[in-house]
């Protein structure tokens, strides 16, 4: 008896083993979760894939062909990982880029099993009719000529007291050319926003005090309720003329990575938006003398600001009601609590550490992180940031008398003469407390004349030129 129920065990282990050998470790499941994909160049789309097998899903080779090689690419997105179930399924995540315009038949393989999806790939193609440009000359102050276009569509026009009238698309370009053209050269312009000569900005969304300002090269298209904003990140566009006629034509990119095509053809007339020369004259009656030691780390001079304001300007109050000239200079290493009689000439835009010696002025400049430096005027109504010129001064006693002739990169001219007192404030142990330099002593230990700002700020965005 024992011996029969030995045999009969024995069968039923070859029966169990023969049956399980007999499991074939195959796909049987195979599925995407799309079945055609519509994109524009340089976008992306993704594929799911779910494969359920009967063995070990490790096993089963994974693969793509596509029909046009030419027109997509894709790869595996392992940012989060591959999900496998208890029942042998698993999951994957496949990323699909356009890089042409056509169609073609992506392919997935595993295991004896197919899955296709079709992916149409096109192109957004701007054609543009109408076209406003401006030359605002050394705008961003780098020693360039700064332009604007601004390209509409036909289904837009800009009525008699500049209205945007319509729906359609706007492409804006903030490009820049050499300081000595006045118009549009024929150049390709590709994207920097270091202001090399012919490239464009960049579009960028700037917040500053609860504000958003749109800065540098993008695309809007309006609707009769709303606008959509593209940013433009990269690209290039050729121009080429034949007498007045203009040929436009270029790719850009967009900050989703989409690649538009755009064109025109016809007429560019440039409109002078250089700044007017002026001459000013303030009657300054009040000033003070803030030092601030070696800022600039020479080892050569100590750093000085003399601040002029005319009659009504309070130095604690921060809202501006009057007329400031800031002048800095630098003064002989054994000053610290006057400004020696001499003649302070500014000091060159190309400068190196050992050229801040004692009576130079110092060019106005702002910092990276948006703090104006150097010599400047400030009204209600304009700013001036000076380029060259000079002061003298003659000191009696605790009476100054100061002679400035100041210039700024427009030919504009502030100069005068200042007799009087000025309040002396040692900024190394307390700064001033108005808005004009509570932030001096903390941003002057960085200060620096090497490696001069040359982005745009908030002060110097270009307002949008048609109401809407």
């Amino acid at each position: 008896m024992k011996k029969l129920l030995r045999k009969i065990v024995l069968l039923n282990l070859i029966s169990f083993f023969a049956l399980t050998s007999c499991v074939k470790n195959e796909v049987t499941n195979l599925n995407l979760d799309k079945s055609s994909i519509s994109i524009n160049i340089g976008q992306s789309d993704t594929l799911n894939v779910t494969i359920t097998s009967t063995g070990d899903i490790n096993t089963q080779p994974l693969s793509w062909t596509s029909s046009n090689n030419d027109v997509v690419t894709f790869i595996e997105d392992n940012s989060s990982g591959t999900s496998v179930s208890e029942s042998n399924t698993i999951s994957k995540k496949f990323i699909v880029t356009a890089l042409r315009t056509g169609t073609t038949i992506v392919t997935l393989r595993a295991g004896e099993k197919t899955v296709s999806c079709e992916v149409i790939v096109g192109q957004r193609n701007l054609s543009f009719t109408q076209v406003f440009a401006s030359n605002y000359g050394d705008y961003y102050d780098i020693e360039k000529n700064s332009f604007d276009m601004y390209l509409l569509e036909n289904t837009l026009s800009v009525d008699d007291s500049g209205k945007l009238v319509g729906t359609g698309t706007i492409l804006y370009l903030d490009f820049i050319v050499p300081l000595s053209y006045n118009t549009i050269p024929n150049e390709q312009f590709y994207m920097s926003n270091e202001g090399a000569d012919n490239t464009f900005f960049s579009g960028e969304a700037i917040e500053s005090d609860g504000e958003t300002y749109l800065i540098g090269s993008r695309i809007e298209t309006f609707t009769e309720t709303d606008a959509t904003v593209w940013l433009i990140k990269d690209g290039q566009y050729t121009v080429t003329s034949d007498g007045n006629n203009f040929h436009i034509d270029g790719d850009l990119i967009t900050a989703d990575n989409e690649v538009i095509h755009f064109s025109y053809d016809g007429a560019i007339a440039v409109a002078d938006k250089k700044e007017v020369p002026v001459q000013l004259h303030p009657d300054f009656t009040k000033g003070r003398l803030i030092y601030f030691g070696d800022a600039y780390t020479t080892g050569l001079s100590n750093n000085f600001l003399v601040d002029l304001v005319t009659q009504g300007v309070n130095f604690e109050d921060s809202v501006l009601n009057g007329e400031i000239l800031s002048i800095e200079f630098n003064a002989p290493l054994t000053v610290k609590d006057s400004i020696p009689s001499g003649t302070y000439n500014m000091l060159p835009r190309d400068i190196e550490t050992n050229d801040i010696v004692p009576y130079s002025l110092v060019f106005g400049y702002t910092t990276d992180d948006g703090y104006n430096w150097g010599t400047w005027y400030y009204s209600t109504e304009t700013t001036k940031k000076f380029k060259t010129g000079s002061m003298k001064v003659t000191k009696t006693d605790d009476q100054y008398k100061i002679d400035y002739t100041l210039y700024d990169r427009f030919g504009s001219k502030v100069s005068g003469e200042y007799n009087g007192p000025l309040t002396y404030f040692n900024a190394i142990q307390k700064a001033p407390s108005n808005s004009f330099a509570a932030k001096v002593k903390k941003q002057k230990s960085s200060k620096t004349l090497m490696g001069i700002n040359t982005q745009k700020k908030i002060s110097r965005v270009k307002t949008f030129r048609f109401e809407r």
